[in-house]
């Protein structure tokens, strides 16, 4: 094969399916055969136009590829194990520069670069730097873990988003308020990951506005499902000592503010947007008053990456979460019934047969 195809977002909010030679890995990068990429939340805000500034662009980044062409390099993944073609992995979605002012402290998932090669029109070469394609370019700054061969691709692609992210923000919860009670607003994989990756004695509430996937945490043992919450009380009260905010909509944290104990503590995950109307209303007194820490996970790190394969390995309830998969060719589909949120997780299967 010498050219693959790429989806992208247009202006006008359309898909187009675009054919592009498949061009030789720069040095300390490779080539990769999609076997799966997810549809996150966020390519479903993209899709709908929730990006102030991306409208050219190949959608996807939640995925796990084989290595195709490594260009005749040596490489290794993250732990030293070798890459070799035919290996699957899954990456980081952004690059750690390394060098960069956050990275020299140690705040890798606030490198300068991070989205340096996100987001990125499929006319600019490589061409393919987005998993909504056959193929992808993996940049040298671009972290791997190797998947095991017993781990199906149909799991393996939970890693490198929605898994690892969600043991990110576990690991920023405070040790004196993670035994909970704790609250997941946002039923999604990101945060039934949150769910899978906390210790298994910590207790979870988790809701959402749609009853169909919010259910899904009944399959965690640790986790009650809520299709209404309670109430909070007074102003200066609430039911939590953590809320940790995996929807995507900006009145979560209204909610997280009105559910959170004095004391407590609110992680920020789900909210990504910036346009001009993703705003709320708050009293930052409440906050003072409360005494409540408000913490943010953007990215995440090695451990987490690695820590999210590993997870997958073992008897996690997330291998049962229900799957919808489609073909690449049915790319609008997918993303339709993402936002439908109709399965626990929806994929696509570029390169090979649906489970």
């Amino acid at each position: 094969m010498t050219t693959g195809v790429t989806i992208n977002l247009r202006a006008d909010g359309g898909l187009e399916p675009r054919e592009h030679p498949l061009l030789p890995p720069r040095p300390g990068g490779a080539l990769l055969a999609i076997e799966r990429a997810n549809v996150c939340g966020s390519d479903v805000h993209l899709w709908r136009g929730g990006h102030p500034t991306l409208h050219d662009c190949v959608l996807g980044h939640e995925f796990v590829g084989r290595v195709v062409d490594t260009g005749g390099e040596r490489l290794y993944d993250a732990w030293g194990e070798r890459l070799t073609e035919g290996d699957r992995l899954v990456c980081s979605y952004f690059r750690v520069c390394g060098s960069c002012a956050m990275c020299r402290i140690g705040r890798t998932n606030l490198c300068e670069v991070a989205y340096a090669s996100w987001g990125r029109s499929s006319l600019e070469q490589p061409h393919f730097r987005g998993a909504f394609a056959s193929h992808y370019h993996l940049h040298p700054e671009q972290f791997t873990v190797k998947v095991p061969e017993e781990l199906p691709s149909s799991l393996a692609a939970l890693a490198n988003c929605a898994l690892a992210q969600g043991l990110a923000v576990v690991d920023r919860i405070r040790a004196d308020v993670l035994p909970g009670p704790c609250l997941v607003i946002g039923a999604g994989a990101l945060g039934l990951s949150v769910v899978a990756g906390a210790p298994k004695e910590t207790s979870w509430d988790v809701y959402d506005r749609i009853a169909g996937r919010c259910a899904n945490a009944g399959l965690f043992p640790n986790a009650r499902a809520l299709d209404s919450l309670p109430p909070a009380g007074g102003t200066l009260d609430g039911n939590y000592d953590v809320v940790v905010v995996a929807a995507g909509t900006p009145e979560a944290f209204e909610t997280a503010l009105e559910q959170v104990r004095p004391g407590g503590q609110i992680v920020m995950m789900g909210i990504i947007n910036t346009r001009d109307t993703d705003v709320v209303s708050i009293r930052p007194g409440v906050l003072t008053r409360k005494g409540v820490t408000v913490s943010s996970a953007i990215r995440y790190g090695v451990p987490q990456l690695a820590a999210a394969v590993d997870l997958l390995r073992g008897d996690t309830p997330l291998r049962r979460l229900p799957l919808a998969e489609f073909p690449l060719d049915a790319v609008t589909a997918a993303l339709a019934a993402a936002e439908r949120c109709e399965s626990g997780r929806v994929s696509l299967v570029p390169n090979g047969e649906l489970r």
